[in-house]
């Protein structure tokens, strides 16, 4: 079906393969509003802050939906804040010339001169987070001033595991890894707005995305800031539905799976554009590998399903112990 509508033309005429990776310069969203962006999402993480600070603690006195929300406001406003600094850091590393890009770095000099692969940067930034982690989960006076001094922000299953930042670095790294610059920013921004969008619509949502934690409320909240925020940046509407979509879906699976979505979603957010600006070719390529993944998993299952038996042991092992 695709490959006919493709013929027909509804989508115009296809790209060539080659010149797929010239859809994605960096001019592609407008760099004034990427740091309009960046700005206004440290004034949002601002003001959420003064919203809980101001009627937080009557929200919460209340219990209820009010106070989940009001518990996610003082969460999601250091979410935001935290997701607007690395993105400032790049934007404005990049731009004052102590940077090169991630997706597309300079060569370093002899002498160590010249900017700093991004890459190699953030790296070394989420080692020290990594390593912070590992000395609260191992010291336990370490841990003990950790929960005393973040009480309120950390979530029940960050208690025993690492916290939501050691996931949000990997993330937006893979994201500039993934694109150009401005459109790495989106997808970092994509988990810094749309992220705590979610967030604020599932503790005061009320349906249920099946089985899991995430409220449909929370999802089209997403969805719809995603989509707000891609526009705005520059990308054409379908483009940054597609993108939204793709950000959205990939929240809730995350959710369901156990797989943590700062991790994700800065990620998804970049190949979601890159895809949505693909020929329609990619879509099929997409679908073919996802039959063939699924054909390998469901022939490693059966695999394992015969030679396992009904009490835990191989079959191998069943005999020998006869």
């Amino acid at each position: 079906v695709l490959g006919l509508v493709d013929r027909m033309g509804f989508f115009g005429s296809a790209p060539k393969a080659e010149n797929v990776a010239a859809m994605i310069p960096n001019s592609l969203l407008s760099t004034e509003r990427i740091e309009l962006a960046i700005l206004g999402g440290f004034a949002c993480g601002i003001m959420f802050i003064g919203v809980h600070a101001v009627f937080g603690k009557q929200a919460k006195a209340k219990g209820g939906r009010v106070a989940k929300v009001f518990t996610e406001l003082q969460r999601k406003s250091f979410h935001m804040i935290g997701g607007c600094i690395i993105c400032a850091a790049y934007h404005w590393g990049l731009k004052l010339g102590y940077l090169s890009s991630a997706f597309d770095p300079q060569a370093p000099k002899p002498d160590g001169s010249g900017p700093m692969d991004a890459g190699a940067a953030f790296i070394s930034i989420c080692f020290v987070s990594w390593m912070l982690e590992a000395s609260r989960l191992m010291i336990p006076a370490v841990q003990k001033w950790y929960l005393s001094s973040f009480k309120g922000l950390i979530r029940e299953k960050e208690v025993s595991k690492a916290a939501g930042i050691a996931y949000f670095l990997p993330g937006s790294l893979a994201a500039m890894l993934a694109g150009p610059p401005n459109l790495a920013i989106l997808g970092i921004l994509f988990l810094s707005i749309g992220d705590a969008a979610a967030s604020i619509g599932t503790a005061g949502g009320f349906i249920p995305v099946g089985s899991s934690p995430r409220k449909v409320e929370g999802s089209i909240g997403c969805f719809m800031v995603c989509a707000a925020l891609g526009v705005f940046c520059g990308l054409e509407v379908g483009v940054a539905v597609v993108a939204s979509i793709l950000v959205s879906f990939g929240e809730i699976l995350a959710e369901v799976i156990g797989l943590d979505d700062n991790l994700v979603i800065p990620m998804l957010g970049v190949l979601g554009v890159r895809i949505a600006l693909s020929p329609i070719v990619v879509f099929q390529q997409m679908a073919a590998m996802m039959c063939t993944g699924l054909a390998i998993g469901v022939a490693l299952g059966v695999v394992v399903g015969f030679t396992s038996s009904s009490d835990g042991q191989s079959k191998s092992d069943h005999n020998h112990v006869k």
